[in-house]
């Protein structure tokens, strides 16, 4: 009957998945907005498949979206529900909902350090809500999930979900390549102008590659870990899948989230002593390579060479017009001498730089959240702009140097007490538990990648990073694992 009733779940996720996709292409608002009402409700009444669906939405958020704006507000609505009922649930046990870890007390820390500093500095309240928003909203999901009961059952539906939706995004992406961005695609998406080097890259559902990739990226380490530890699942499919996430994977050109990768995967490896999972990557990334990748590379090749091939081609390509694209113009250019140059004029070099020159202007608390290339700021710019020259569209791409700046030397030492103490409590357990092993791998490759990206307000790793830490912190409370041997 167990059975049953799992086989059941894991069409319901199915349907889940395909509704969001329908309701988005009818474009009707109302529809969007009435469906955000009924989730918010259906979060409240069963918070972790709340929670759950999640993970089937903010995938596609952005892609449906582009359709359909009245589902814009759905992760609002899910969070917030699940967080009522859990209000809900503890009203008579009014204590649990204020117990928190010392790694949280860092966090709320940096929150008022930067909200502060903004206020100071002259930001609009709601610009200073909206910035805050970006950090936390994800925490909630982390003070949800630790404060309900795990099982098995909720590991099993967290994979079927990431199954339907990595397969999903696995047919649009390479529909995509092949079709040169011309299928499966919203209109304002096929007619982005991209360089040479960008061309080449697949964006996917998420819209952007190095997204993408930090997706992939959770869906492999899931796969993995089924394959490996939960015999729901079939280890050939889970192979399969995870071929063609390492191809796709491969084709985003994510050099940020290859270093996240390399770095989780090493620390893995050598926290658990298991030489053989280094050899079965290597034999992930070698099979993508001939049977994903080359056929790929070669299609679009052959698409491209054809007169309709040609004039798509040159309807993307509309600046950097004649310049090289490919695997090995994008990887060679890294450390060239026109990438340094155009780093250090408008590129990472110059954010850091920038940086840094704000911050020997505010170095106890900083300027404050929405005033230096976070989110907040692509929509409503920063009151310190005008004063250091810096563009409205300035985005840093870094998110220590945006720590530095918004936080000052408090709130840097408040963050990286956040994260060092995460780090530090489960690498001490490490051998106790899988769970705190991923933590820890996944936590040292964003470190990594936090140097190429605005990690912490990346939805999609935020999301999934703490729900692993919800699960870790709950394996850690209880004594005792959350599923098969985990």
């Amino acid at each position: 009957m167990n059975f049953l009733k799992n086989e059941n779940e894991k069409w319901f996720w199915l349907v889940s998945l395909l509704a969001f996709m329908l309701i988005g292409y009818t474009g009707i608002p109302l529809i969007g907005y009435v469906l955000t009402i009924l989730l918010f409700a259906y979060a409240f009444y069963n918070p972790k498949n709340g929670i759950l669906m999640l993970f089937v939405y903010i995938p596609i958020r952005v892609f449906i979206i582009e359709y359909n704006p009245g589902l814009s507000y759905i992760t609002d609505a899910l969070v917030f529900g699940a967080l009522f009922k859990v209000f809900w649930m503890n009203r008579k046990t009014i204590s649990n909902l204020f117990k928190f870890k010392n790694f949280e007390y860092a966090f709320f820390a940096f929150l008022a350090i930067g909200s502060v500093a903004a206020l100071i500095t002259g930001v609009n309240i709601v610009n200073i809500i909206q910035q805050l928003r970006s950090f936390t909203i994800f925490y909630l999901v982390y003070y949800i999930v630790y404060r309900l009961q795990i099982s098995r059952k909720d590991l099993v539906n967290l994979i079927w979900i990431f199954i339907w939706t990595s397969i999903l995004i696995l047919i649009q992406a390479m529909a995509e390549k092949l079709s040169i961005r011309n299928l499966f695609l919203p209109e304002s998406w096929q007619a982005m102008a991209l360089s040479a080097k960008n061309r080449v890259r697949i964006y996917g559902m998420l819209g952007n590659p190095n997204v993408l990739g930090i997706y992939l990226l959770f869906a492999f380490i899931l796969f993995y870990t089924a394959k490996k530890k939960l015999s729901e699942f079939n280890p050939r499919h889970m192979d399969i899948l995870n071929i063609f996430i390492a191809g796709i994977l491969v084709l985003t050109y994510s050099r940020g989230t290859w270093g996240g990768f390399l770095v989780a995967a090493i620390a893995f490896v050598l926290l658990t002593r298991k030489w053989k999972i280094g050899l079965d990557f290597v034999k992930y990334l070698a099979i993508a390579l001939v049977f994903v990748v080359l056929p790929l590379n070669l299609l679009t090749n052959y698409i491209e060479s054809t007169d309709i091939g040609s004039e798509k081609v040159n309807n993307i390509q509309q600046f950097d017009v004649g310049g090289e694209s490919g695997f090995a113009d994008r990887i060679g250019s890294t450390f060239s001498e026109e990438t340094v140059a155009g780093s250090q004029n408008s590129g990472r070099i110059y954010i850091v730089k920038k940086g840094f020159e704000v911050f020997s202007d505010y170095p106890i608390i900083g300027t404050g959240f929405a005033t230096f290339g976070d989110s907040t700021t692509l929509s409503s710019s920063s009151p310190i702009y005008r004063a250091y020259e810096i563009s409205h569209n300035f985005y840093s791409d870094n998110q220590y140097i945006q720590i530095i700046v918004q936080t000052g030397i408090l709130g840097v030492i408040a963050f990286a007490v956040f994260l060092l103490s995460i780090l530090w409590r489960y690498f001490k357990k490490h051998k106790e538990s899988y769970l705190y092993v991923l933590t820890v791998s996944i936590l040292l490759g964003g470190y990594f990648m936090g140097l190429v990206y605005n990690l912490w307000e990346s939805d999609i790793f935020t999301l999934s990073f703490f729900a692993l830490l919800a699960a870790a912190s709950r394996r850690e409370d209880l004594g005792k694992p959350i599923g098969e041997k985990l």
